[in-house]
């Protein structure tokens, strides 16, 4: 199953015969895309892998990391929703930049909320502590525009996968750069992670 929050520009992978897609925005309940995945699961014996692709976040006013997924963001306070999943999906791969993050915060936030992710749903999860690159190819014509499906290639970066007990399994990729400090003004709530 992929899920992809479409303020991440570009359009969703086609549905196939082994893979469902859902797309969701700022105005989707975060519990409405659980019902959904939970009903899914249900009826096709499992989720072998749940793809999300959404931005990260920098969450100024908390010192905090989330993803920008659904209307209530994917947080320490939502994260308990992934128990709804515990049983019925074995795998979740973030297609999100700086998931896993261990930098960005004085806490490395990032990376706690991925173990936590993993633990809740009893599943493995993968992410990226680094910022991710995708291609979504827009062509023109006179009459409209056609856009190809957002395809995130290969991960850059530091890859972590966490075990459904919220330990570090595996880590691959380039040794993650120092990332910047995060941004001192404090005008929008919430800083795109780039």
């Amino acid at each position: 199953m992929i899920a992809h929050d479409t303020r991440l520009e570009g359009r969703t992978p086609s549905r196939s015969r082994d893979t469902l897609t859902i797309e969701v925005n700022e105005s989707t309940p975060l519990e409405g895309f659980f019902d959904y995945a939970v009903e899914t699961a249900l009826g096709h014996i499992g989720i072998l892998r749940l793809s999300i692709m959404a931005h990260g976040l920098y969450v100024r006013d908390l010192d905090t990391t989330a993803i920008q997924f659904c209307a209530e963001l994917i947080s320490y306070q939502t994260v308990h929703n992934f128990a709804r999943l515990r049983g019925l999906v074995d795998h979740i791969v973030l297609y999100v930049c700086h998931a896993a993050e261990t930098h960005m915060t004085r806490r490395g936030e990032g990376d706690e909320l991925c173990r936590q992710i993993a633990i809740a749903a009893n599943a493995e999860v993968t992410a990226a502590r680094e910022r991710q690159e995708y291609t979504a190819v827009e062509t023109c014509s006179f009459i409209d525009c056609e856009s190809s499906p957002i395809e995130f290639g290969n991960w850059e970066g530091q890859v972590v996968r966490y075990g459904r007990d919220g330990r570090v399994i595996a880590e691959f990729g380039d040794a993650p750069a120092v990332a910047e400090p995060a941004p001192t003004r404090p005008d929008p709530r919430f800083t795109m992670r780039r």
